[in-house]
């Protein structure tokens, strides 16, 4: 249920970013119209114009507007990733039985072999070298002796 909810809010958040960007770029073409016929008037080129003042300031102002709604959705957008991500950091580091100790501080694994400091705050950094620590481990080939004696058997 919450990952339904989840993606709802996510899909909302990306829907208003996408409207806004379209109606900025909507008065951005307006605005560009008006600017260029404003130019020709006062060029010369166009003796006549209906083009008022207003007109200008109001899109300027709908440009702003919806750029800061655009930044601010996107700013919500980014926090949510990061949350995201932080949690499921720290589900992969609990089920795979590392520890947030204070002495030293920070993420610890621990192997049968050795014992090994991930990271001291962040637990996305902690879970990609835990990722990096357990891939290199399953890689690992035995020694040349041990190969050749297990073959044996």
């Amino acid at each position: 249920m919450a990952n339904r909810k989840l993606r709802a809010i996510y899909k909302d958040l990306t829907d208003s970013i996408d409207t806004a960007r379209e109606a900025a770029l909507f008065e951005v073409k307006e605005l560009k119209q008006d600017l260029n016929e404003l130019q020709r008037h006062l060029s010369g080129r166009k003796k006549s114009t209906d083009i008022q003042s207003d007109d200008i300031i109001r899109s300027a102002y709908e440009i702003a507007h919806r750029l800061r709604h655009m930044r601010t959705q996107q700013a919500v957008l980014a926090r949510m990733q990061d949350v995201a991500d932080e949690t499921e950091a720290l589900t992969y580091l609990e089920s795979r039985g590392a520890k947030l100790l204070k002495k030293p501080a920070g993420w610890h694994f621990q192997t049968t072999q050795e014992r090994f400091l991930l990271h001291e705050n962040d637990p996305v950094a902690a879970a990609a070298e835990l990722r990096r620590l357990l891939a290199a481990g399953k890689r690992r080939k035995r020694p040349a002796g041990k190969a050749k004696a297990a073959a044996k058997k």
